[in-house]
């Protein structure tokens, strides 16, 4: 059972943020992606993250010399490696580090959708270091990877008929057995995700008081310390050092 306190505050932070996108959208705000993505972290996000988890925005790297393209909002904790920051917030993040890579739009259309699915799929391109090593017997190494996540403000699509998980299952051809987004929400249309375990997705219908919205951040916060804990003790060195076979054993 939620607690009234908590409760209250997840649901004023979200109406805030709305009001705020509302207003920004109003103006005709000249820098409204850059605005959007401040009003979801620091409404939305950043209140609710666990201590030692912070969001950035930039580029997810691997220990290949691999970047992804540019991402909206990253979860990470530089307690399991460290970053490279060029601004408070922007910078380029080890995978090891990552655990959910959002996209955050005004609106939800297929040109949005379309562009996500094509982030998400270069995630797929990364090569995580291993966490547990041979010493650590009787420890199977199994990563959970960083979930490419959804999320918009307003949608284009009209009417009740069709929902934001029909548009999107026309526009991923493997939506029903290893869909490139795994998470889903719209305000006001709902919060889907996609269990692995049956291939099935979940809905979350919205209400007046926007549950499709805390239910969505109730379920990023809920799975970030399995994610974490997924990632063991990745060895720095492997990003710093060049190829293997550099190195000579002396007689």
């Amino acid at each position: 059972m939620s607690h009234d306190l908590f409760r209250r505050k997840v649901i004023t932070r979200i109406k805030t943020a709305i009001m705020e996108f509302t207003d920004a959208a109003g103006v005709g705000h000249p820098f409204l992606k850059g605005r959007i993505r401040e009003i979801a972290l620091d409404n939305l996000f950043k209140p609710l993250l666990p201590a030692g988890f912070e969001i950035g925005t930039g580029k997810v790297i691997d220990h290949k010399g691999y970047q992804s393209s540019e991402i909206d909002l990253i979860i990470y904790n530089r307690s399991v490696l460290p970053t490279i920051m060029y601004s408070k917030r922007e910078g380029l993040f080890p995978a090891e580090t990552c655990f959910y890579a959002i996209e955050v739009k005004s609106e939800a259309n297929p040109a949005q959708i379309r562009d996500a699915i094509a982030k998400a799929k270069d995630l797929r391109k990364i090569q995580y270091l291993p966490g547990v090593y041979e010493h650590d017997v009787g420890k199977p190494h199994v990563i959970t990877l960083i979930i490419p996540t959804f999320f918009a403000f307003t949608t284009s699509l009209k009417g009740k008929g069709r929902s934001e998980l029909d548009r999107y299952r026309e526009i991923d051809s493997n939506s029903e057995i290893d869909p490139c987004i795994r998470v889903i929400c719209v305000i006001g249309r709902g919060y889907w995700w996609f269990r692995s375990d049956d291939k099935k997705w979940v809905f979350h219908p919205p209400t007046p008081d926007h549950d499709e919205v805390v239910d969505f951040l109730s379920g990023v916060i809920n799975t970030i310390p399995g994610s974490f804990m997924s990632r063991g003790r990745p060895r720095l060195g492997n990003y710093l050092m060049l190829a293997e076979g550099r190195s000579v054993v002396l007689e």
